[in-house]
């Protein structure tokens, strides 16, 4: 007899689902908002757009062009899909070496030489992400070095190409140590630092736990990790709010893991709405793209309905691609039931 889905679940499946795309979603408008202005100073900022960004300015010969951060972050997301459906048909899994393997997909669209043998499935298949939109060197010489699925980065590095990639650990997982898990074992694949890693793992847990229903303020009192993280989000947290590009540029230019964390977290917190939370986080002289990027992730989780229903999502670059990996994202990590069987054959766990 066929089992009946309760109206309960079925509500927790369609909210999941919604939240899952407003955050890769909002991720995305700031990744494009951000990318013209990457390596921008203020200073050219405000000459070039004296109000203000109020549109998405074009880049690379269009509006709407995502970068390498949601590149990164939709690989990722389709690694850990894959990590599901191995876990569940085989009972044991690294979730971290399917990734590595899904990043090495993403690193040979850029034109790199993975040392491994790569299955070219997937995403790797689209041509609009072979785009190569100012990758990290950091990201992309720990993915040329590696020599196993799995090994972790051999490098000191703690930029922020460790944590603007981090969302979909926090979306799929089950519970908070999970999502930290995910988070601090496939940020080491790129980035050796702890600092960058634990930025990674802070993130994992305010986005968890944002989207569990927590507000801001709680999610970021559930995090514990050493004195730099804690201070950067104290300093986010207590910031004055007036969101002006000084006082964010007092928190860092978003060059390294927790500088990007605390620019992300402000911009959250001050934002009057989307659009202006989006505004905050790209507008000063540093890594405008992953600033941007992951505040809308935040946001998004934050004001789901206002980020779906914004203007500039239709004007994204590979909106069918970020919202089928969403949906499939948000199924993969219900933990209501088993994978199903479309997802098994469309991610298969290698």
């Amino acid at each position: 007899m066929k089992q009946l889905i309760s109206e309960k679940t079925v509500n927790f499946i369609v909210n999941r689902t919604t939240m899952v795309r407003a955050c890769l979603f909002g991720g995305a408008m700031g990744d494009a908002l951000g990318a013209e202005i990457e390596f921008w100073s203020l200073e050219k900022i405000r000459a070039r757009f004296p109000d203000g960004l109020t549109a998405m300015p074009a880049h690379d010969g269009r509006v709407g062009s995502i970068t390498d951060d949601t590149q990164m972050v939709l690989f990722t997301a389709e690694g850990l899909i894959r990590a599901m459906v191995r876990a569940e048909d085989r009972g044991i899994c690294a979730p971290e070496a399917v990734v590595h393997h899904a990043l090495m997909r993403w690193y040979r669209t850029q034109g790199g030489t993975p040392a491994m043998k790569i299955c070219d499935v997937g995403l790797i298949g689209d041509a609009r992400l072979r785009k190569r939109r100012a990758p990290g060197n950091t990201c992309l010489s720990a993915l040329g070095a590696a020599r196993h699925f799995g090994d972790v980065a051999r490098n000191d590095s703690k930029g922020c190409g460790t944590i603007m990639r981090v969302a979909p650990c926090a979306l799929i997982a089950s519970d908070a140590q999970q999502a930290e898990r995910l988070a601090r074992d496939t940020s080491a694949l790129t980035h050796g630092h702890v600092l960058g890693q634990e930025a990674a793992i802070a993130f994992a847990r305010i986005l968890f736990e944002v989207m569990h229903g927590a507000t801001l303020e709680r999610a970021v009192e559930a995090v514990r990790l050493s004195r730099p993280i804690m201070e950067a989000l104290d300093f986010a947290m207590t910031a004055p709010a007036c969101g002006s590009p000084e006082r964010v540029q007092r928190l860092g230019g978003g060059w390294v893991a927790e500088e990007a964390l605390a620019i992300a977290v402000y911009s959250a917190r001050v934002a009057r709405d989307v659009t202006h939370g989006l505004q905050i986080a790209v507008t000063h002289s540093g890594d405008s793209d992953s600033t941007g990027a992951m505040a809308g992730n935040l946001l998004g989780l934050l004001h789901p309905t206002d980020v779906l229903r914004h203007e500039w999502r239709s004007e994204l670059e590979c909106t069918d691609l970020i919202d089928r990996i969403a949906r499939d994202l948000a199924r993969a990590g219900d933990p209501a039931g088993r994978i199903a069987d479309d997802l098994r054959i469309q991610y298969p766990g290698f």
